[in-house]
């Protein structure tokens, strides 16, 4: 199934979050970098055979996965989430994200499941606001290049499109 949805979707790169598995069948033609962590959840990066990255770094919880392709950093994410969490999410963003930004060019592709938001127009349920994700995002002129407009904001995803028989 992840092999037909990166090649009908020919995608190069595909970052993953809330990953069980430390490990599975990569698709021929692409590799993949896991980095599941302590509490058996986490990040990971699958890209195709041809793509060299380097300077790799992992968080040590699972949550965070960085590494760098042609001058450009990517950051994928998966943030503590739920109400009770909010102390630990504001952590996150102040610390452990920070560590998987450090000495990145200024291109950066940061992605994932923030579990939180910047605007109460990005929500029709909770607002789930975080003041350290919002520093984080002004301070370094981060960019939302999400989807379609809403009347609930942006968002993007993906629907499973039904196989063709025969």
């Amino acid at each position: 199934m992840l092999d037909e949805f990166l090649r009908r979707q020919e995608i190069d790169i595909l970052l993953l979050q809330e990953v069980t598995h430390p490990t599975f069948d990569t698709p021929r033609g692409y590799k993949s970098y896991f980095n599941v962590g302590t509490a058996g959840r986490g990040t990971a990066l699958i890209m195709r055979d041809e793509f060299t990255i380097r300077n790799v770094k992992q968080l040590p919880s699972g949550r965070g996965i960085a590494a760098e392709y042609k001058g450009i950093r990517m950051i994928n994410i998966y943030a503590p989430s739920g109400t009770g969490k909010r102390q630990e999410r504001e952590h996150f963003y102040t610390s452990d994200l920070t560590y998987l930004l450090e000495g990145s060019p200024s291109n950066r592709i940061v992605d994932g499941d923030f579990n939180c938001i910047l605007k109460k127009s990005d929500t029709t349920g909770h607002f789930k606001y975080s003041k350290a994700l919002d520093g984080l995002v002004r301070g370094l002129g981060l960019q939302d290049m999400c989807g379609k407009r809403t009347l609930h904001g942006r968002f993007s995803h993906i629907i499973p499109q039904p196989v063709p028989h025969g």
